[in-house]
């Protein structure tokens, strides 16, 4: 059987989940390294989703929770969900680099409130 390379991102966020389940994932400690990877890998997503925070009919991703960001990933991974935008970018990431985006846009503050 060939051996199973787990990475830095898997080990972090095992660590984080141990004994802290019931905090969300924004909340939880995650390795700073994980944080400034996934700001480095950001750049793609902010070219259409908002650093401000912004719905200009792309939905801001800023302080979504990690399980959440990944789940959606899967999602336009499987198929579930077709966007051809969003499709072409989760296939081309790997496990890791959704993890460390997914706690790097949790990591932020939320949407501002919506004026009227």
């Amino acid at each position: 059987m060939p051996a199973r390379r787990i990475t830095a991102v898997q080990i972090m966020i095992g660590l984080s989940m141990t004994g802290t389940a019931s905090l969300p994932l924004s909340a939880q400690t995650v390795d700073a390294k994980v944080l400034r990877y996934g700001e480095h890998l950001s750049r793609e997503c902010t070219s259409c989703h908002s650093r401000e925070g912004a719905d200009n009919g792309i939905p801001s991703i800023l302080g979504m929770s990690a399980d959440i960001f990944a789940e959606t990933f899967k999602y336009y991974q499987s198929g579930t969900r077709t966007n051809p935008a969003m499709v072409s970018v989760a296939e081309s990431l790997d496990e890791e680099q959704i993890q460390a985006l997914a706690h790097y846009f949790a990591s932020l503050p939320p949407n501002p409130p919506k004026k009227p």
